[in-house]
């Protein structure tokens, strides 16, 4: 994790969950996970997410059918950890349901680039802290445990898209 102290990050990962839990705190449902299991990054963020006890579904075949399917139960937020391309079908089909962008983190080349509504700027100073922790610390974030605090490889960050869409 770049010279962050383990107590910087924390903290900040405190505050990024408070500010992404107020937001969802009205919705009863929990968090919709997805992620591209060809991905590296994706197979990190289900990994994390199923032992923090959540499971995370990884996109396959038809992805208007399935988003379709997975939608019905109406989540109160969508984490993923995607390609460019699922981002943009799967955002585009929540958005048809009524979700907006809050997050998009370009993870690339061992660079980070966010793109951020206002209420996602915490998302992206985590995704800058965490490093190569990312996936952890987004599927930490995800189910409101941040602060869990899971051990990464030194590697570079991995290529892939993880974006935030609410209600």
């Amino acid at each position: 994790m770049s010279g962050l102290s383990r107590r910087g990050f924390l903290a900040s990962a405190v505050v990024a969950s408070a500010a992404l839990a107020s937001g969802r705190a009205e919705a009863a449902t929990v968090p919709l996970l997805l992620h591209d299991p060809e991905l590296s990054a994706g197979r990190r963020f289900a990994a994390r997410a199923q032992w923090l006890g959540a499971q995370s579904v990884a996109l396959a075949g038809d992805r208007v059918r399935q988003m379709q399917a997975l939608l019905v139960s109406a989540p109160a937020a969508i984490f993923a950890v995607t390609r460019r391309s699922d981002e943009l079908l799967v955002g585009e089909i929540a958005a048809e349901a009524g979700y907006r962008s809050m997050a998009l983190v370009r993870h690339d080349k061992g660079r980070m680039t966010a793109n951020c509504a206002s209420d996602g700027a915490a998302v992206a100073r985590l995704a800058y802290l965490s490093g190569a922790a990312w996936p952890e610390a987004f599927a930490e974030l995800a189910l409101d445990k941040a602060g869990q605090c899971a051990a990464a490889s030194e590697s570079l960050t991995m290529p892939a898209f993880s974006w935030v869409m609410v209600k």
